[in-house]
C-alpha cells in the first residue's frame, strides 16, 4: 500500500467512528424535517469525497454542468472503478444518491451515510426485491431527490462500456425525471490499473450530457432509451481521449 491508501483508509475509519452522534442527530431530524436533513446529509458527505480526492492527489476536469436540470434527476454513468462514485458525488450540486450493491448496506457506519443521501441497495439476485428497489428510487426522484446509477451493473476492466442492464431508467421512467448521461475518464489510474492497494495521483475527466425525458423521445426510442444514453456516453467518452 502507498502512503495515500494509508491515509485514506485512517480517514474514513476515523470518519465513521467520529460521526456516530452526527448520524443520530440527522435521524431524529429526518422525522421532522427530512429535506433539511439531506441537505446536511449531502453536504458533509460532499465534504468527505472532495477530501479523499485530494488526499489521492486528484485532479478533475468538469464538463457540461450547464447541462444538470434544475430539478431532480436520473444521472446514467459508465463505470470502471470505485472512485466513479466519489466523483460523481463530488461534483454534482446539491449531491446525489446512488444505486448500490446491497452488501454495503452491511457495512456499519457507511451504510447509514449511504442512507442518508438515499442511496438504494441492489440485490440483483431477487428480481422481486429489485423491483420495489426501483419504486422506491421512484419515489425519492418525486421527492426531489436526484438519484445515480451505473447500468452496466459492475466495473468494466477495460474501460469499454458493457451491456446496460434493461430496468436501469424505469425509476426515470415512472417519475417522469430527466435522465443525464454522465462520461467519466480517468478514474481507474487512480487505483485499479495499479497493483498491491495502491493509490496513485491521476488527471479524471467528468462531462454531464444533455439531458432528456422519456416523454420527449420518438415512439419508436421509448423502448431502446438504454441504447440512447449509451450512446452518448460513448460520444462523451470518445471527445474525452
Amino acid at each position: 500500500m502507498t502512503f495515500r491508501s494509508i491515509c485514506i483508509a485512517v480517514y474514513v475509519f476515523f470518519y465513521l467512528i467520529f460521526t456516530t452522534p452526527m448520524r443520530a442527530r440527522l435521524k431524529k431530524l429526518e422525522k421532522t424535517d427530512p429535506q433539511e436533513a439531506s441537505r446536511i446529509a449531502q453536504e458533509q458527505v460532499q465534504k468527505v469525497f472532495k477530501h479523499l480526492l485530494k488526499i489521492s492527489g486528484v485532479t478533475i476536469e468538469v464538463n457540461g454542468l450547464e447541462n444538470i436540470p434544475d430539478e431532480a434527476s436520473l444521472f446514467v454513468g459508465n463505470h470502471s472503478s470505485y472512485f466513479d462514485i466519489i466523483v460523481t458525488g463530488a461534483t454534482i450540486p446539491g449531491g446525489v444518491g446512488f444505486v448500490a450493491k446491497d452488501s454495503l448496506g452491511k457495512i456499519p457506519g457507511l451504510s447509514s451515510w449511504m442512507k442518508h443521501i438515499h442511496c438504494l441497495f441492489l440485490d440483483r439476485s431477487d428480481v422481486r426485491k429489485g423491483l420495489q428497489t426501483i419504486l422506491e428510487g421512484v419515489d425519492y426522484l418525486k421527492e426531489g431527490y436526484s438519484m445515480c446509477i451505473y447500468p452496466e451493473g459492475t466495473r468494466s476492466t477495460t474501460g469499454e462500456l458493457g451491456e446496460f442492464k434493461g430496468g436501469s431508467l424505469k425509476m426515470a421512467q415512472r417519475a417522469k425525471a430527466p435522465v443525464v448521461p454522465v462520461a467519466i475518464t480517468g478514474t481507474r489510474d487512480i487505483f485499479e490499473n495499479n497493483p498491491g492497494l495502491r493509490v496513485y495521483p491521476s488527471h479524471v475527466t467528468i462531462s454531464f450530457g444533455k439531458p432528456f425525458k422519456f416523454s420527449d423521445l420518438p415512439a419508436a426510442e421509448k423502448k431502446f432509451a438504454g441504447e440512447h444514453v449509451k450512446k452518448a456516453i460513448e460520444d462523451m467518452l470518445a471527445a474525452q481521449q
